[in-house]
């Protein structure tokens, strides 16, 4: 199996517990203290393995850039859709670390009162787990659909 695979289904694990964890630091205040280390650890390995997942994906894509080469045949158009939702995926997943560490901090750190600075951080990690949760959708989905498109009995 390539090690880009194994690095994705942890991307794939690490996201979402991120982004979980992202949404009840952001509005259940009465959990932050205990929350804030959980949610910077997990929110750094993965920004740390989705940067792994598309390092490895790259060597990935030249090897099949490669052998499709050797065929005479083209890559899926999935392989390049694949590619595009994974760098953005990266981007949000650094982003969201970006925004915890800002946010864990500065705008909801456990001492801070309500008002509107906790609201706008919370609104921040919010749409920082919005774009990781798209992204991690699109990038599973047309990683599907690459695995699938090479497949004889699907690729037509």
């Amino acid at each position: 199996m390539p090690t880009h695979v194994v690095m994705g289904h942890l991307v794939v694990v690490t996201a979402p517990l991120a982004a979980v964890l992202a949404l009840c630091y952001a509005w259940l205040p009465g959990v932050r203290s205990g929350m804030r280390w959980p949610l910077v650890v997990v929110s750094a390995v993965n920004a740390g393995l989705a940067y792994a997942a598309g390092t490895t994906g790259v060597r990935l894509l030249d090897d099949l850039r490669g052998r499709a080469d050797a065929a005479g045949q083209a890559l899926p158009p999935a392989v390049r859709a694949h590619t595009a939702q994974a760098d953005a995926l990266s981007l949000a997943s650094l982003a969201l670390l970006l925004l915890v560490l800002t946010v864990v901090w500065w705008l909801l750190s456990p001492p801070r009162p309500p008002g509107a600075a906790t609201l706008i951080g919370a609104c921040l990690l919010t749409v920082g787990v919005l774009a990781v949760g798209w992204f991690t959708a699109t990038t599973l989905l047309e990683a599907m659909r690459a695995v699938w498109a090479q497949h004889p009995m699907w690729s037509g």
